[in-house]
């Protein structure tokens, strides 16, 4: 309830002491006032606001009590006279209300209004008064608003019709003193226990109504309620002589489920129950793991009284914590006995890391000494000269082998191949100065193969830059590589690659360019052989061939000339092809080709010697190559003689300029060979066949005739034509024409066929 509400129902007028927050919380003004006057009257009138309705705000009026000086209030219109009220269709607290003037003014029968509780006002006020024989006790300060005897909340009242000691509305029925509030206790619920929310007052006014409830019915609404509270205890009030004269139906047991807590606990429970617990109280006997668990299956005196349920509630609360701080502690003890476990564990680790770091400083200080050792055998061979021999096995094998065995993560680790390379490179040197690479090409290469996994190069690089070599054996991290602009991989020389690169290359690459013969190739594909990766590094392999075996054949080669050369091209470029691929000597190929087709200009079929040159190079140039040399330099050539110096003649037949074009069968495709007999060769032989065979029948010899086509096919037989798609269509025109012509029919030149 608000405060201005208080107010107004206490009947105090407080405008004089809070008129600012009193006219704040009800927003009106005199505005609002003569506009509602206005609006029942039907008259529409403006007022200036004053000064003092300024000070004293709505609460300004004509009183006894104030000056006589005249005032704008003064000339307010007076409700009584101002406001005609009209009966309203709905029973509302206004239309009850209404000035006795108002009421005669309007006879509109009352009882034909409905009202709010679905009846009319008359004969509530009826029931009203009949049921309020005994009326409360009038409160004579009801509706005193303001400080001067009668407030405005009076006034408006009085205007409405109504007289104090009254009872509200139109017939009385209202509230006649103002409303009652009635604390609740702090922290209880609605009709907690009971407990009545009713005021005084509101009993009064509902006996006055003849709204009071029976004593039964309250004693039924105070049970339900007791009930309702007591529901949680239901079993523990009724007495246990009540429960056995009402049969009720029977509690379903409740099924208790474990918590995690309880699992752990009993998990964690050191001593097993060594006895079994067999429950026989229920219907059926149970195997039970403590006497905890043992419940009766009646109810204890614990269990029926009704004595007090909250100290027994409250001491289960406490059991409940106590067995939650008891998980609470298992839990603990769980977490701590495994936290100790891994304790232990990081311990035997730790440990364990420590006896392999002892044992590591141990292998550490025997490479250290291996490592003396080989120094010291290093400088005394240089001393006495005993490095001369160039056996690097004699003096390092022993030392070499615990390297590469017992100590290769180490080996690894450390980077220790550029000791070895220490020791190996004034060997290396002065072998080298020695060295007759032509004469030995394979000198050395033994010794590098077989120490070759004590000498990595970044040839064995795998894809996670693990150093590898030849059998897989020797891995390691790339410790030289280091990464350029971009992503691409700058990688340095090892310590073998930069003594092959400045010691063993130098010594080669002066044979190669001052001594070598390109012709004789035997030397340097042996030294190719020898060291071939991954013996040799990569780079330095693809030095020698690009650089110095390569330019030195090209060379060769543009300085042959077929003409005059006695030894064929083949027999020195092909012994190349097992070691350096035919896809290395492509260029030098193309360059052979030229100079041919340049000589095939001049070139004759009776000269058997282009066949010979051509010949060695169909396995190895491509079919495409080598057609194009053979269309473009011999068939126009075959194609000449064939037309020009070939006669087919029965009578002294030559055959030379035919067997010139047939001995090109194995180079020419067989598409190539039958276009070249079925233009050059055939048209001739058909027509001599058939001026033969349209001679005069008399001078026609048959046998002859069978003889010479017999004889032309093992010609072509010979030479393995006979298959050719065009060589036997050829030979079925002429045995077709030699039959027509025997048995008389008339025959046409099949040349002459052939041209239309």
């Amino acid at each position: 309830m608000s405060r201005r509400r208080q107010q107004f129902m206490d009947g105090s007028d407080s405008s004089d002491e809070e008129g600012s927050d009193f006219k704040a919380s009800f927003n009106i003004s005199e505005r609002d006032l003569e506009e509602e006057a206005e609006g029942f009257s039907g008259q529409r009138k403006r007022r200036k606001f004053t000064k003092e309705d300024a000070m004293l705000g709505i609460w300004a009026e004509d009183d006894d009590d104030s000056s006589n000086a005249p005032s704008p209030a003064a000339a307010r219109p007076k409700f009584s006279s101002a406001i005609n009220f009209k009966p309203s269709k709905v029973d509302s607290p206004l239309s009850r209300t209404q000035s006795p003037q108002s009421r005669n003014e309007s006879p509109e029968p009352t009882s034909s209004r409905p009202g709010l509780g679905g009846g009319t006002a008359t004969a509530r006020s009826s029931s009203f008064r009949q049921a309020g024989s005994t009326s409360p006790a009038v409160n004579k300060d009801f509706a005193k608003f303001a400080s001067h005897g009668t407030g405005f909340g009076m006034k408006m009242l009085q205007k409405m019709g109504w007289q104090v000691g009254k009872g509200l509305g139109a017939e009385g029925e209202g509230i006649v003193n103002p409303i009652e509030t009635k604390q609740r206790p702090n922290r209880m619920g609605i009709a907690f226990k009971g407990f009545d929310e009713r005021t005084d007052q509101h009993k009064e006014e509902a006996a006055r109504r003849g709204d009071v409830p029976s004593d039964e019915e309250m004693e039924e609404v105070s049970t339900k309620t007791k009930k309702r509270r007591d529901a949680w205890k239901k079993d523990a009030l009724t007495p246990s002589v009540e429960r056995e004269e009402t049969p009720s139906k029977p509690r379903k047991q409740k099924t208790v489920y474990k918590t995690a807590s309880e699992i752990i606990k009993e998990s964690a429970a050191s001593q097993p129950v060594a006895d079994k617990i067999i429950d026989m109280t229920g219907p059926a006997a149970r195997e039970l793991t403590s006497l905890s668990q043992v419940r009766s299956q009646s109810p204890t005196m614990m269990e029926t009284s009704t004595r007090l349920p909250e100290l027994r509630h409250n001491l289960r609360l406490i059991a409940d914590l106590s067995l939650s701080d008891l998980d609470h502690l298992t839990r603990e003890k769980r977490l701590a006995e495994v936290r100790a476990q891994n304790l232990e564990h990081e311990r035997e680790q730790l440990q364990k890391r420590l006896d392999s770091d002892d044992a590591e400083m141990k292998r550490v200080d025997e490479l250290q000494r291996i490592g003396r050792e080989i120094e010291a055998i290093s400088k005394s061979a240089l001393a006495t000269g005993a490095f001369e021999q160039g056996d690097i096995t004699a003096m390092f094998g022993e030392h070499f082998k615990l390297l590469e065995t017992q100590y290769s993560e180490e080996f690894k680790a450390f980077g220790l191949d550029a000791m070895v390379v220490s020791v190996w490179a004034p060997i290396m040197k002065y072998g080298c100065v020695r060295w007759d690479v032509l004469s030995s090409p394979t000198w050395a290469s033994d010794l590098v193969s077989r120490w070759r996994r004590l000498l990595p190069c970044n040839d064995d690089l795998s894809r996670n830059d693990d150093v590898m070599d030849v059998d897989g054996g020797f891995q390691g991290k790339q410790r030289n590589g280091r990464r350029g602009a971009g992503s691409e991989r700058t990688l340095l020389m090892t310590p073998f690659e930069s003594m092959m690169f400045t010691i063993w290359l130098p010594k080669v690459r002066s044979a190669i360019n001052n001594t070598w013969n390109p012709r004789e190739a035997d030397p340097i594909i042996h030294l190719l052989e020898a060291w071939a990766p991954p013996i040799l590094p990569l780079f330095i392999y693809e030095s020698i061939v690009d650089q110095l075996i390569l330019p030195k054949l090209s060379k060769a080669v543009s300085d042959w000339d077929p003409r005059n050369d006695p030894v064929q091209i083949h027999t020195w470029i092909h012994p190349w092809l097992p070691t350096l691929k035919a896809w290395r000597l492509s260029a030098i190929f193309t360059s052979i080709r030229q100079k041919l087709s340049v000589i095939l200009r001049q070139w004759h079929p009776s000269d058997e010697s282009a066949l010979h040159i051509l010949e060695p190079w169909k396995e190895v140039w491509d079919a495409n190559p080598m057609e194009k040399l053979i269309i473009k330099s011999i068939l126009p050539k075959l194609t000449q003689v064939m037309r020009t110096e070939f006669v087919v003649n029965p009578r002294e037949q030559n055959l030379d300029p035919l067997v010139w074009c047939l001995a090109w069968k194995d180079l020419i495709s067989p598409v190539l060979i039958g276009q070249l007999l079925d233009n050059e060769f055939f048209p001739k032989w058909l027509d001599v066949l058939y001026k033969w065979v349209t001679l005069n029948p008399m001078d026609i010899n048959w046998d002859e005739v069978g003889q010479w086509y017999s004889w032309w096919k093992q010609v072509f037989a010979s030479y393995g034509l006979d298959d050719n798609p065009v060589v036997k269509a050829s030979f079925r025109k002429g045995l077709e024409l030699m039959n027509r012509a025997s048995s008389g029919e008339r025959v046409e030149n099949p040349a002459v066929v052939a041209a239309r």
